[in-house]
């Protein structure tokens, strides 16, 4: 089981002080997946946030491209490895993530009852989950907190955001 200590090292708990930790530890869960492991593919159900205590995690969605989008790709070449062609097909990273840092929460937010997107452990890796029911559960038991949970929440999107930005600038120009 987590302690408080473990939950002020994550980014989405940023702003909450100790008596709120506490609170929420009996609803947080430890979890363990080994290096090569899937967290979550794409279709499966929803559970919950997941944050990372420990290790590397790839966000990364299969992409269906036709011959002209893999030709464009390819011509593009946009050197990084945001998009690549693997054994199972095409693929496209949203995120390498690490300690601290926490996914999962677009599905929990846009009331999906399935993942998007797959999360592969890159190295074995040690995550807090909050079930959605949890989650959800903070808006009516304890307001504040959630307020201070959909900020951190806001604060990393709004980072994501210019970092998609760019990246498409980069896409578009080259550069």
């Amino acid at each position: 089981m987590p302690t408080v200590e473990d939950l002020k090292k994550q980014i989405l708990f940023e702003g909450l002080d100790d008596g709120e930790l506490e609170r929420l530890l009996p609803n947080i869960q430890k979890v363990t997946v080994t290096k090569d492991k899937y967290i979550f593919k794409e279709g499966e159900p929803t559970e919950g946030i997941r944050m990372i205590h420990s290790g590397q995690v790839e966000v990364k969605r299969k992409l269906q491209l036709d011959t002209k989008s893999k030709m464009l790709v390819m011509l593009r070449n946009i050197q990084s490895d945001e998009i690549k062609h693997t054994a199972d097909g095409w693929e496209n990273r949203f995120a390498l993530l690490g300690a601290g840092q926490f996914f999962g929460e677009l599905s929990i937010l846009e009331g999906k009852k399935k993942h998007g997107a797959e999360a592969l452990a890159l190295k074995d890796t040690e995550l807090f989950i909050l079930k959605s029911e949890d989650f959800f559960e903070l808006e009516t038991t304890n307001t504040e907190t959630m307020v201070k949970i959909m900020k951190s929440i806001a604060k990393v999107m709004s980072g994501n955001v210019r970092a998609l930005d760019k990246r498409i600038l980069k896409a578009l120009t080259g550069h």
